[in-house]
């Protein structure tokens, strides 16, 4: 397809809605496996708390696959990149279809490769979209997340109990986890190749002589970390990113194996609070390129994200299924909605020559929380049996973001500005005052409960 005969508003709405069709599939399969985690471990007569490990394989390869990707989109272009991380989620899932536990963490590895699909996308709506939109078109694209967990979790449920006669094999057929993988493999295989007819017009630019070595990896991390505003925002996308894992890792085991809830009441609750999502990432957008600063949209996130992981780990019976998909909404609308206004502040800060491969140093930050955050949840799982510790234990760095996002970045070291801050608190004023406000606090307390 010729795109250069169209003005510049066509080329932005056909690259953000092919990113966005992307970045929905790619979450779709993202999700696959933890719907089918309780019956995969029921199966095979295993912890739930494997799919923590899993995750974290997968997310090991991710943080390579994101540092490194900058050369292969340079080399290939960002939207063949695009594809080959459809193809290689696909291939995931057709593993997981295989039945054979020994072959699951090939899948972890195909998965976690795919990393690479949001760099490409960011790459290319750099290239066509104007600064001042980026925010709202960033954010836009980004609802492919949301979007994807909406289709996933009504679609994946639906495979999973479906159930039709068929003259092939001459009965009735139940697809079950393993048919709902495979289904699922082929719907984003289909979409990868739909991606097709816009694959030359968006890979123009593209150099097969682009050198892809090892120290791009180097390179990258290096950009990022020596850039202040840069760093603050591989922070965020570190302590944001860990609790998007907990939740799509996490969240539907949490309410069908702790709660008692059917596979289809969890995936519905969570397909509710994922379409609220796609609102809030277009409001952040929007708001972000117009009225707020990135930075405190960014530390609003962190506060209401960690106090909403909070509000999960505090689950019990008592709850109802609304109140639990309330709490699921507000935390799909912070902790699961920041994407797009981070991605668009890291294209404006990174070099115009290479947005996709900062931004893959960037997400690497997500990858790597998502290896921790999933491995130390299964951890505690398998050992306490509680859906709870892991989620409350979780928002601790989302707080941390808050406070760092409420400042200017910090042109020195965080370990020199920490200790600089801790001296000045330990002055006698400082500490005095301290006690002051908290006997007046303690004080104040006990008076109001000795009030008839």
């Amino acid at each position: 397809m010729d795109l250069s005969r169209y003005d510049w508003r066509t080329v932005l709405t056909i690259a953000t809605a092919a990113m966005l069709i992307q970045q929905a599939f790619s979450y779709v399969c993202q999700i696959a496996m933890p719907i089918l985690a309780d019956r995969l471990a029921e199966e095979f007569g295993i912890s739930r708390g494997w799919l923590g490990f899993y995750l974290a394989l997968q997310n090991v390869i991710a943080i390579l696959a994101a540092i490194g990707c900058g050369g292969f989109i340079l080399r290939y272009g960002p939207l063949r990149v695009s594809q080959a991380a459809l193809v290689m989620m696909g291939g995931s899932l057709v593993v997981i279809a295989s039945g054979q536990l020994w072959l699951f963490p090939l899948g972890a590895v195909l998965m976690g490769a795919a990393a690479v699909s949001t760099p490409a996308s960011s790459h290319i709506l750099a290239r066509v979209c104007p600064p001042k939109l980026a925010p709202l078109v960033f954010s836009v694209k980004q609802t492919g997340v949301p979007v994807g967990a909406l289709i996933g979790g009504l679609l994946i449920p639906f495979l999973l109990g479906l159930v039709f006669y068929s003259d092939v094999f001459g009965g009735t057929v139940r697809l079950g986890h393993y048919g709902a993988a495979f289904v699922t493999a082929l719907i984003v295989f289909l979409v990868a190749i739909c991606l097709q007819p816009v694959r030359t017009y968006f890979d123009q630019e593209r150099d097969p002589n682009t050198k892809i070595g090892i120290g791009d990896l180097r390179a990258t991390l290096r950009i990022v970390l020596s850039n202040p505003p840069l760093r603050d925002i591989a922070f965020a996308a570190f302590a944001f990113g860990g609790l998007q894992a907990l939740f799509a890792g996490f969240f539907i085991l949490y309410l069908i194996d702790g709660l008692g809830y059917s596979e289809v009441e969890a995936g519905s609750a969570f397909a509710v609070a994922s379409f609220m999502a796609i609102w809030a990432r277009i409001l952040w957008g929007w708001l972000g390129g117009s009225y707020v600063t990135p930075r405190l949209l960014l530390a609003m996130i962190g506060l209401i994200g960690g106090a909403a992981s909070v509000g999960v780990g505090l689950y019990d019976q008592q709850w109802s299924l609304v109140e639990i998909t309330g709490v699921a909404v507000i935390y799909n609308m912070t902790a699961i909605s920041w994407h797009g206004i981070l991605l668009a502040e890291t294209a404006r800060l990174a070099p115009a020559e290479n947005v996709g491969g900062v931004t893959g140093g960037v997400l690497s930050f997500t990858s790597i929380a998502m290896m921790i955050y999933p491995a130390a949840y299964g951890g505690i799982l398998a050992a306490t049996g509680s859906y709870s510790i892991g989620f409350v234990i979780a928002a601790a760095p989302s707080f941390a973001a808050f406070i760092i996002f409420l400042k200017q970045p910090i042109a020195g070291s965080w370990l020199d500005a920490t200790v600089k801050q801790t001296a000045l608190a330990c002055q006698p004023a400082v500490l005095l005052r301290a006690v002051a406000i908290l006997a007046l606090g303690i004080g104040s307390g006990l008076a109001w409960d000795a009030l008839p």
